[in-house]
């Protein structure tokens, strides 16, 4: 993915050269959110600002905070959209506050006005019915360390170091059970260079299990794709995903407008109705197709990604 998220930057800046300086009209967003999320929100904001023209870079949640990193000083991008909060605390020096109206209205909130929030995401567990029986169907994240379940075939894990969804996992999990879970769990498991990557390894049944953000996992169950979903009883991972304006933006007040369109009260409606996310307003119901939380044990992440990604490679089997 890094090759082609390369690619699409110099396309960018290359366009943007070509053209002279790039117009009062122009936004440039780097994100780690699908298409499928993207998309409906895109088309909304582009009816609402016409006169904006939207660049999306796509990237990996690692990949596009590299770049920024890289960029400091004389960014390209003008917002960074997707990932856990987490990882802007951490790098908050690539970003620049901004209060926006509609943070009061979230279910949390930054202090400092750096990240805003925009949906809250969990990561229930995916089994490959191709592979697995319902007979021997998990049902808690211990389950997932057992030898019954091991030789049910390959577990696969997005690795923390490239993807927001694996930091997620990794930090909470460990943060739940320890660090020798992880080291049990990472035993013959499969690690993919980023989410959709372990996403589509189970729906396609070239692995037996994993986990998948709950409003993609809802949509293939819907659709009939070989798979269960499963909201394990002693645990389930969950991130708050934000956006950023940041530091130096060649165009702050176009970022700003999105950041307030993406926090206002009918936007998320349309987004958990198009997207089957859970909102991260206070004042918008979840998606009917989603288990009650009140039911749910979530966690969350706890060390910083520098600390889960050097104790998660030191766990991995030599």
């Amino acid at each position: 993915m890094s090759k082609v998220f390369y690619s699409l930057v110099a396309l960018t800046v290359s366009a943007l050269l070509m053209t002279g300086t790039a117009s009062s009209s122009e936004l440039v967003i780097y994100t780690a959110h699908g298409e499928t999320t993207t998309s409906p929100v895109l088309e909304m904001f582009k009816k609402v600002h016409p006169e904006i023209n939207v660049t999306l870079v796509r990237g990996g949640t690692g990949e596009v905070v590299e770049r920024l990193r890289a960029e400091a000083g004389n960014p390209s991008a003008d917002l960074l959209w997707g990932g856990p909060t987490q990882i802007y605390d951490e790098n908050a020096a690539l970003f620049q506050p901004y209060e926006s109206k509609t943070d009061s209205a979230m279910v949390t909130a930054d202090p400092r006005h750096i990240w805003h929030p925009f949906t809250l995401l969990l990561q229930p567990i995916i089994v490959s019915t191709k592979r697995v029986p319902s007979t021997e169907m998990l049902s808690s994240q211990a389950d997932m360390v057992t030898g019954k379940w091991r030789k049910q075939g390959t577990l696969i894990i997005p690795d923390p170091a490239r993807s927001g969804t694996g930091y997620t996992l990794i930090s909470a999990l460990a943060g739940q059970f320890g660090w020798p879970f992880i080291s049990n769990l990472v035993k013959g498991a499969r690690i993919a260079a980023g989410s959709d990557d372990a996403f589509n390894a189970v729906r396609d049944g070239e692995a037996s299990a994993g986990w998948i953000n709950e409003d993609l996992g809802a949509k293939w169950k819907a659709s009939g794709l070989p798979v269960s979903i499963v909201y394990p009883t002693d645990a389930v991972t969950g991130q708050i995903d934000a956006q950023a304006v940041v530091q130096g933006a060649p165009h702050p007040d176009q970022a700003k407008l999105f950041i307030d369109f993406l926090g206002q009260k009918d936007t998320h409606e349309k987004v958990r109705d198009l997207t089957i996310r859970r909102s991260a307003r206070s004042d918008v119901a979840p998606p009917a197709a989603l288990p009650d939380l009140s039911t749910l044990n979530i966690i969350s992440p706890q060390d910083p990604k520098q600390v889960v990604v050097a104790r998660f490679q030191a766990a991995l089997p030599k």
